[in-house]
């Protein structure tokens, strides 16, 4: 392994010994794992955050939080947008009030977190955000970019999030058109432009969940950036968030790896499975 590590200059991270912590008032448990690396890149500019995943206390009375944020390399300084932006959500989260229902909290944070970057970089740096809230067993999301979240669940793996690129209106165009051809879409040069991310002026494009969502015992969750989400097919997510979830990030980076994509982005992904 030592020259294919060579030649992906990688840097991994997978969490070692994943903490199992109960989640308040449910039978559920769960672990969380992560796993992170450059690619073929020059630099990292992922970043991510894990929040009271190992902390029972803090768990009961403010919820995990997990977020992966996605620096823009075509833009300046994605690496610190990214921090940025993944510091001012965790700071957020800490101070939030905890009458605030979790999906206005989110999606006030996503606007405060992009204006913030924003006005950090005049518009010349900017970042994806996926983040999941977990408090008992009900499960919030956010996201703005094209970084996803998936659920497995059942023998099936589902996206929960939809990306905001240029490719969700080439579908719309293909609608109108006599022959409908998906492949025509997916083709095009521009089909994964960022049309919102964090950063941008005026953040309008936020997805989120609109009300929680229990979760059940063998449910899975995965935050990734696009190194894994455009990389790997739903077969391979599912063969990945079917293990333990340190078994799952390993086989993640060693899909991600063995496909050889030229110049090969930057990859992260955290893993919660509950139980």
């Amino acid at each position: 392994m030592g020259l294919f590590d060579s030649v992906f200059r990688r840097s991994r991270r997978v969490t070692d010994d994943a903490p199992t912590v109960p989640l308040p008032k449910t039978g559920l448990t769960f672990r969380v794992g992560n796993v992170q690396g450059v690619g073929l890149r020059e630099r990292q500019e992922d970043s991510f955050a894990i929040l009271n995943a190992s902390n029972a206390g803090a768990l009961a009375r403010e919820g995990l939080l997990a977020v992966v944020a996605d620096g823009m390399g075509g833009m300046a300084d994605g690496k610190q947008a990214s921090e940025s932006a993944v510091a001012a959500l965790c700071q957020s989260f800490r101070e939030r009030a905890e009458e605030m229902p979790v999906p206005q909290w989110f999606r006030e944070s996503a606007h405060a977190v992009s204006d913030s970057v924003y006005e950090q970089f005049s518009g010349r740096s900017g970042t994806t955000l996926v983040a999941v809230h977990i408090q008992r067993n009900q499960l919030h999301w956010v996201s703005v970019g094209d970084s996803a979240i998936y659920l497995y669940r059942s023998g099936g793996v589902f996206q929960l999030n939809q990306e905001h690129t240029y490719l969700n209106q080439l579908y719309a165009r293909e609608l109108t058109e006599d022959v409908i051809c998906k492949e025509r879409a997916e083709q095009d040069e521009d089909a994964r432009r960022l049309t919102s991310f964090v950063g941008i002026n005026c953040l309008e494009a936020v997805d989120g969940s609109l009300r929680s969502l229990p979760l059940q015992s063998g449910d899975v969750l995965l935050l990734c950036s696009d190194g894994i989400s455009g990389v790997l097919t739903p077969p391979e997510l599912m063969e990945a968030m079917r293990l333990p979830t340190d078994e799952g990030c390993t086989l993640l980076e060693t899909l991600v790896l063995e496909k050889q994509v030229p110049e090969q982005d930057n990859y992260t992904g955290i893993m919660i499975s509950c139980k």
